[in-house]
């Protein structure tokens, strides 16, 4: 949502300069001099806003992976100490619990996975 009122707040600068540029009252020469120049800031604005909010969704990425690590090496502590010390629950109960705990690390794995796969994309899109 934020992205597309960002560039629709770009159009309708670039729109709008345009249009305030077709209709000055300058010669030909001075018109595009101003066309040029004013496109050529827009472009060094639009560049710094997308490198911008790639360097934001990086740091998040970052974030989000680092997080995910965390909570896999604390998922499995804590099915290692379920594995060992367990004893005392239901052999039924603590194979219920195994089994959630995996499929919790198993979603864990695939958001890194994904993680991966949407820096893939990212890196393709910028060649």
């Amino acid at each position: 949502m934020k992205t597309e009122s960002f560039f629709a707040m770009v159009a309708g600068t670039a729109f709008g300069v345009a249009l305030g540029l077709l209709f000055a009252p300058d010669k030909g020469s001075e018109t595009r001099r101003k066309v040029r120049e004013t496109a050529t800031g827009l472009y060094a604005d639009a560049t710094d806003s997308f490198d911008e909010l790639k360097d934001s969704a990086l740091k998040s990425t970052s974030r989000l992976r680092a997080r995910a690590r965390i909570a896999g090496r604390e998922l499995r502590g804590l099915m290692d100490t379920l594995a060992e010390q367990g004893e005392n629950l239901k052999d039924e109960a603590r194979q219920k619990i195994l089994a959630k705990l995996e499929k919790l690390e198993a979603a864990l794995e695939q958001v890194d996975m994904d993680m991966d796969e949407a820096e893939d994309q990212e890196e393709a899109a910028e060649v």
